[in-house]
């Protein structure tokens, strides 16, 4: 019987040793109507100024729309910003004069998180520019000239920071664009571009509703941004 005892706890010594003196971190999921949250816990003993349990957001199966407005997005004839009508040949009633074209740009994404980095989704964008005629002497208006530009785009985003309600990432797009002007009252044309986008980072703050604000180039601005939402039916 002696021996038993010694030969127990003989075994309970070498577990004791055996064991890491300090406990590891570990990682628990849970998921509320905000989202699905990856949570790593630090045992006290493990805590310092330096150290605090980590928040990792994850997404997957969760789908997302915004809405936003674009700065200077590409057309097919160049980025908005240096594109005016006066690059066109057109002639121009008597007396007459253009102004800076104004344009206007919204987007609207619809999409869907494949996984926690990976979302598929598409995106339309509406892009409207409007240069007036003016008399030159009175500058009361004469005609405008129209500008406008619609494209579809499917669309892929690669997140690469997960962090609480901030997320990071990058995207790009292909797809089409239907583009039609008119030059004047009785000059329209109509024409089928390809057309591209490219996020070289976009953040977004919040979980179920959240801001945006990307920066690339292409069609849908070279920033745009905006407001969303993320939702999942299970």
């Amino acid at each position: 019987m002696k021996h038993k005892r010694s030969i127990a706890l003989l075994l309970v010594v070498a577990t004791l040793i055996a064991l890491p003196s300090r406990l590891s971190a570990q990682t628990y999921e849970f998921r509320d109507g905000n989202g699905v949250y990856l949570v790593e816990y630090v045992p006290i003993d493990e805590l310092d100024d330096d150290t605090m349990p980590v928040i990792k957001t994850n997404y997957a199966g969760f789908k997302e729309v915004r809405l936003g407005l674009g700065y200077n997005p590409a057309t097919p004839h160049g980025y908005s910003s240096t594109l005016e009508w006066k690059d066109y040949p057109l002639t121009l009633p008597a007396n007459t004069e253009l102004n800076r074209t104004r344009w206007f740009t919204t987007n609207f994404d619809a999409g869907y998180w494949l996984k926690r980095w990976l979302y598929i989704g598409g995106v339309a964008t509406w892009t409207t520019g409007s240069e007036r005629v003016s008399n030159c002497i009175n500058h009361k208006r004469v005609d405008a000239y129209n500008y406008d530009n619609i494209t579809i785009m499917p669309i892929i985003r690669f997140a690469w920071v997960n962090r609480g309600a901030v997320q990071l990432y990058s995207g790009i797009g292909l797809g089409a664009t239907y583009e039609f002007y008119d030059r004047s009252l009785t000059t329209k044309s109509h024409y089928l571009h390809a057309s591209y986008d490219v996020t070289f980072i976009g953040i977004t703050v919040g979980r179920q509703w959240f801001g945006y604000f990307d920066i690339g180039a292409g069609y849908r601005g070279v920033i745009s941004a905006g407001i969303g939402y993320r939702f999942n039916n299970k």
